[in-house]
């Protein structure tokens, strides 16, 4: 996400720039005739002379900066919009080259095919190829706060991205994309900061989004998106206000897991997370169904064979050949703000926690073994909050 929103944050760039020349021919027109209308019966002989000078003048030039926008939309579109880009690439450092471009400059349609776009530096790499690109921009509602996008779909995206560090650099002026349409995307994604997964192939089927705020892009991803895809060969959906995933295998990634995720050996997982209140809430409230099956219990290789041990490995087995768990946590709505992907959310560590607190309660264990099963001091106390049996006690 963070890639899409700086390519068409630099992309509307060219239609705004004809809006900005457009409304300063229409001002300066405008400015003329009132000064004729008010001014020009009371000036003297000698400064009519002058002031109908300035005003053929600027008559004249006004209308040949629109003659020239005209021949340059009729003939001249596509070399004019290689140069718009290359300008966009001197001030923002992303890349915008294609083989054929149609559209125009007066409505804000820009429809490109076989196009290149790149970047490096400042946190965020990417290189990919587009088959088919089109930018529908509003261009009577320019002068808003929030840029309307009315569409924007994108079709055969190939390449990679990697994100090197936070705070890569979002859109200077903020848009809103009434529909977003991508289809048969395949990226390799690199993620050296705190993702769950780092190194992620990725596949879009289809993405659709409506609307799509750049101020709070990750907010209506998670809750307003219809996907089909696959990341690492796994498929995934996305539809009526949840991300589902099915046959995730743990692994080596268990340990992602929090403190239970020492102890579990193999098996897969089979998620789905849920929007399930009003996505412009103060908070906004996620559920989480979580399935974990096909799986085996063992002590962590730095656990001593104690009976302590012992009684956590009971514990776990006795929830049975699956572990299935529905629980909910809240995220203030600010933190979507400016976030353009999903590990600056902290949406993983809260599903955790909440997990944890699930699986302390289902444990039924005392505190000091939750404590050696790994279970954080904060999540003790919020076991005794919540009025859930965490007391330290001792099992023979």
């Amino acid at each position: 996400m963070d890639s899409l929103l700086l390519v068409v944050a630099e992309l509307v760039a060219v239609p705004r720039l004809v809006a900005a020349v457009l409304l300063l021919a229409i001002g300066g027109g405008t400015l003329l005739v009132l000064g004729q209308w008010t001014f020009g019966r009371r000036l003297r002989a000698r400064l009519q002379r002058w002031w109908r000078r300035l005003l053929w003048a600027t008559v004249g030039g006004l209308g040949a900066l629109l003659l020239g926008l005209l021949l340059i939309d009729l003939l001249l579109f596509a070399p004019a919009l290689r140069i718009a880009l290359d300008q966009v690439e001197l001030r923002s450092g992303v890349d915008v080259s294609f083989q054929r471009a149609r559209g125009s400059l007066f409505t804000g349609r820009l429809e490109l095919e076989d196009v290149s776009v790149r970047r490096s530096g400042r946190g965020l790499d990417f290189s990919l190829t587009v088959r088919e690109l089109v930018v529908d921009v509003d261009m009577l509602g320019l002068l808003r706060d929030e840029l309307p996008i009315a569409e924007l779909r994108v079709a055969g995206v190939r390449g990679s991205l990697v994100r090197r560090e936070e705070g890569a650099p979002g859109p200077a002026r903020r848009f809103a994309i009434a529909s977003l349409d991508l289809r048969d995307v395949q990226l390799d994604f690199e993620d050296t900061i705190t993702a769950p997964f780092r190194n992620l192939p990725l596949e879009f089927e289809v993405l659709q989004i409506s609307p799509l705020r750049s101020d709070y892009a990750m907010l209506d991803v998670v809750c307003g998106s219809e996907a089909r895809g696959s990341a690492r060969g796994h498929r995934f959906s996305a539809g009526g206000h949840a991300w589902q995933a099915r046959g995730i295998p743990v692994g080596p990634a268990a340990h992602k897991l929090g403190a239970a995720g020492r102890w579990i050996r193999g098996g897969d997982l089979d998620v789905t997370l849920r929007c399930a209140g009003d996505r412009d809430a103060a908070e906004l409230s996620l559920a989480v169904d979580l399935r974990l099956h096909n799986f085996k219990i063992a002590p962590p290789g730095d656990s001593d064979r104690s009976l302590p041990v012992s009684r956590i490995t009971d514990a776990l087995t006795r929830l049975g050949p699956e572990i299935q768990f529905h629980f909910s946590f809240s995220l203030p709505r600010e933190r979507f703000h400016g976030a353009s992907n999903v590990g600056s959310l902290g949406l993983w560590e809260g599903a955790i926690q909440a997990w944890n607190l699930e699986l302390g309660t289902r444990l039924g264990l005392g505190g000091d073994d939750l404590r050696m099963l790994g279970v954080g001091s904060r999540v003790l106390d919020r076991l005794r909050q919540d009025g859930r049996p965490a007391p330290d006690r001792r099992r023979d």
